[in-house]
């Protein structure tokens, strides 16, 4: 019986793919033999898996950048919110070590009224500078915290070396502070050495207040720590204000003029915190 050419070629390609078949399992034997013996399939094996580097690398590529995007931003996130919470942590602690001062003031005279002397809980609102005033003389900055977070007029502002202003304007968002080297300013202080009280005024210039009332016979001398008394209730008592760089005593006059160098940088003023102070009442 004749075979037709269809017929023909299905054969052959039925007898071609068993040899096939046959051949892959040979080779297959073959190399799996080599292999355990530690043979040249080894080295081949090596020099395959370089070649197929790139190609295993690009097509990885994009799932790894994604998943390298993803836990860098939550690292970055992670990161950002542990310094928000350490900045603040560390503004508190520098807060309360300006305290210091007024323990050291403490220790050195005995309150008649001890007993009846009324507790007091301060709160801290931390706040960043978004805005100065330009204007020569007006030593004035805006910071972003205002009447919707707690802000009062009033309200006392320092940063971490010390006190630095106060409150005179409230908006929603934001606030203005009036700050203690401006020529409007006015802060009760005390000079710790000696436990006299005055006030300190403004004179325009960033690093120099002016002490105007203290006496002549005053003890007090350059280096001496100034802090707040506290008299007048704007400024809570016992924060730092500055250091007396220089005692002008002139013959004939009835009090001293004292120039104090405020302890914080009202040029580059960069952590800041409003201080409210509440009056605990005993029960």
């Amino acid at each position: 019986m004749a075979i037709n050419p269809g017929q023909r070629i299905h054969r052959y390609e039925k007898n071609y793919s068993s040899y096939r078949l046959i051949f892959v399992i040979i080779l297959s034997c073959v190399l799996m033999y080599q292999d355990s013996q530690g043979g040249y399939t080894k080295t081949l094996r090596t020099y395959l898996s370089v070649l197929a580097y790139p190609i295993t690398y690009m097509a990885n590529l994009p799932k790894n950048t994604v998943e390298s995007l993803r836990t860098s931003l939550l690292d970055r996130s992670s990161i950002i919110d542990e310094n928000k919470k350490l900045k603040e942590e560390n503004i508190q602690l520098k807060s309360d070590l300006q305290q210091v001062y007024k323990l050291d003031a403490e220790n050195k005279r005995l309150y008649a009224l001890l007993g009846s002397y009324p507790e007091r809980q301060r709160n801290f609102i931390f706040a960043d500078i978004i805005a100065t005033n330009t204007v020569p003389d007006r030593h004035q900055i805006i910071i972003n915290k205002g009447s919707n977070n707690g802000v009062n007029v009033g309200d006392a502002v320092a940063d971490p070396n010390g006190i630095i202003g106060h409150i005179i304007r409230d908006q929603y968002f934001s606030s203005e502070i009036l700050l203690i080297t401006d020529l409007e300013h006015a802060i009760p202080i005390e000079i710790i050495t000696t436990g006299e009280r005055a006030i300190a005024y403004g004179t325009g210039d960033m690093k120099r207040l002016e002490i105007r009332s203290i006496p002549p016979n005053s003890k007090a001398q350059k280096g001496d720590v100034v802090i707040t008394s506290g008299l007048g209730g704007r400024y809570p008592e016992g924060f730092p204000v500055g250091e007396i760089s220089g005692v002008n005593r002139t013959e004939g006059e009835n009090f001293l003029t004292i120039n104090l160098s405020p302890f914080a940088d009202l040029k580059i003023i960069n952590e800041i915190w409003v201080i409210q102070t509440e009056v605990i009442e005993d029960e």
